[in-house]
């Protein structure tokens, strides 16, 4: 979830910034939706958690996480990368390492922060290519499968690709609504067992997690925009989130078509290996006979 203190990178109309949620309002809205634990994941900065956590100090049902931007220096665009229960040390750290997604990586492996890979979809529309999504997947031990503000479409594909790339090794995954009102708080979020944060985090640490509630739909992220931003101000927006949706949506459904024909071609490939076995056996059958 976003409060109005996320950075600038997270809203094109910088002017916007002030609509969104206090924390305490996001916090309330996902407790009152069922939601055991709450954090905020605001853009390249802690303020929102921090300024929660000095209103109430002993919220134990709250840890402090944020998203920062990095960069993937190949295509030139921004991918989010989830860090969970981190501290101040950290997200100084990981802000300076933001310029090359690859050192966020290295970086959080290092330290052993808890750190979940968002949406690669706009590397897609950068131009960037099926193996450097894989190459970008590899990096990260989580990823972000249900994001609550993208299509079906869009998870898919990203929860398909993180499946592919793993390759039977342990893959750990999470979800969350990225939201920035408080009527869309908790609607998408990460499962795990437990019965205390710290059950929680253990969980997500050894890649116990699944996902569950809301994908991501128009009506829901153009009300998201309308509800918390008066109409005249909200035009630029709205036309601004319409079209990067459509676009996104667009190449998701190119990739994935890209994806069927490769499964279908290798095992076309596969099929005709198999070929001169089965003829040799049908041949030596003919013989016995």
């Amino acid at each position: 979830m976003h409060s109005r203190y996320s950075g600038v990178g997270h809203l094109r109309a910088r002017r916007l910034r002030g609509e969104l949620a206090e924390p305490a309002d996001l916090y309330r809205a996902a407790r009152a939706r069922g939601m055991d634990l709450v954090t905020l994941t605001d853009v390249d900065t802690l303020d929102g958690c921090l300024r929660f956590l000095d209103a109430h100090p002993g919220a134990t049902d709250f840890f402090v996480s944020e998203e920062v931007l990095a960069v993937e220096p190949v295509t030139g665009a921004a991918v989010g990368v989830l860090l969970f229960d981190i501290d101040e040390a950290q997200h100084r750290a990981a802000r300076r390492l933001k310029g090359d997604i690859r050192d966020v990586a290295a970086y959080v492996r290092s330290e052993g922060i808890l750190a979940s890979l968002g949406s690669l979809l706009g590397v897609l529309e950068a131009g960037g290519s099926d193996q450097l999504l894989r190459d970008l997947i590899v990096l990260f031990d989580r990823h972000e499968i249900r994001n609550g503000a993208e299509g079906r479409v869009c998870n898919d594909l990203m929860a398909r690709l993180a499946q592919e790339v793993a390759a039977g090794r342990s893959l750990g995954v999470t979800a969350g609504s990225n939201a920035h009102i408080a009527s869309r708080a908790g609607r998408t979020a990460t499962l795990a067992r437990g019965r205390s944060r710290e059950e929680f985090l253990g969980a997500l640490r050894r890649n116990q997690t699944w996902v569950t509630g809301d994908h991501g739909r128009v009506w829901g992220a153009l009300a998201e925009v309308v509800t918390s931003v008066p109409l005249h101000r909200a035009a630029a927006p709205l036309f601004d989130r319409c079209l990067s949706r459509a676009r996104r949506t667009a190449r998701a459904r190119s990739t994935r078509k890209r994806l069927d024909q490769v499964v279908v071609q290798r095992f076309q490939e596969k099929a005709r290996s198999y070929e001169p076995s089965v003829r040799r056996a049908r041949q030596r059958k003919d013989s016995a006979r």
